[in-house]
């Protein structure tokens, strides 16, 4: 099978970054890609707080839910409670990962009590710094959340009793086959990023699909292949970053990948 890409972005939320949001939506539009938005449902990050709330967000949200544009479920407030890498050891900051399940669930009960007073239905769970654990997996599935957008296989797979489609990279590659997910943070993007954005959506839009296309790609269980190759590309991602985070204190620049 070719190659196919989905797209994601994270940090979805009332006082996001309109102004870039604007001209990523007409990039969008303008090749019908229907991305995963991930939604932080009660946003309490002084970082994601770049521009006045935007007062028709949850109306503007339904209405793309309604033309085929994937929900993600992105945390609770996006603030970090413990320093537990959890399940896929990427990054040590955690909104779930070594918090007891009633937290756990009393978090996750009341990001979808926000979702279903605006009338929104998560369609996947997107966990902030790809960390949580076994015990945020069972209170999803008690919550009838069943679809994770994390993991670094080459396609979708169940595994642990939910469907993951993985996510693995942050720029579009040219991939010989698999499943890639692509991450975008739109709210430190310059107008250089708007304009590769641009450029790799034309580029690679023939092979772009839906949350809902990749689900349907899901026909197998990961198998030991699987879990091989998803230790690799970890274990080259916790480089990446380590790397990048030496650079930044190197150069004084504040801030995680």
């Amino acid at each position: 099978m070719k190659a196919r890409y989905l797209v994601r972005f994270d940090d979805i939320c009332p006082t996001a970054n309109w102004t870039i949001w604007k001209q990523v939506e007409q990039v969008l539009e303008r090749h019908r890609v229907k991305p995963i938005l991930a939604v932080v449902p009660d946003n309490r990050d002084p970082k994601l707080q770049v521009e006045p709330a935007r007062p028709d967000f949850w109306e503007w949200l339904r209405a793309k839910q309604d033309e085929g544009w994937a929900i993600g479920l992105h945390g609770y407030q996006h603030l970090y409670a413990t320093d537990r890498p959890g399940l896929l050891g990427v990054n040590r900051r955690s909104e779930f990962a070594g918090l007891p399940p009633d937290v756990q669930r009393e978090k996750l009960q009341k990001a979808l009590e926000i979702f279903r007073h605006h009338q929104v239905r998560p369609d996947v769970f997107v966990a902030p710094a790809h960390s949580f654990d076994t015990h945020t997996l069972a209170v999803l599935r008690d919550l009838g959340i069943r679809v994770i957008s994390d993991g670094f296989w080459l396609a979708p797979r169940r595994w642990r009793d939910m469907i993951w489609v993985p996510q693995q990279m942050w720029q579009f590659r040219r991939m010989p086959f698999g499943v890639w997910t692509i991450c975008y943070h739109h709210n430190r993007f310059s107008q250089r990023d708007i304009e590769r954005l641009a450029s790799d959506i034309a580029r690679f839009a023939p092979a772009i699909i839906s949350l809902n296309e990749a689900i349907n790609m899901c026909r197998e269980t990961a198998s030991v292949a699987d879990h091989a190759f998803s230790r690799l590309w970890q274990k080259a991602l916790r480089l990446k970053i380590r790397l990048g985070g030496l650079l930044r204190r190197k150069e004084g620049i504040d801030g995680a990948p």
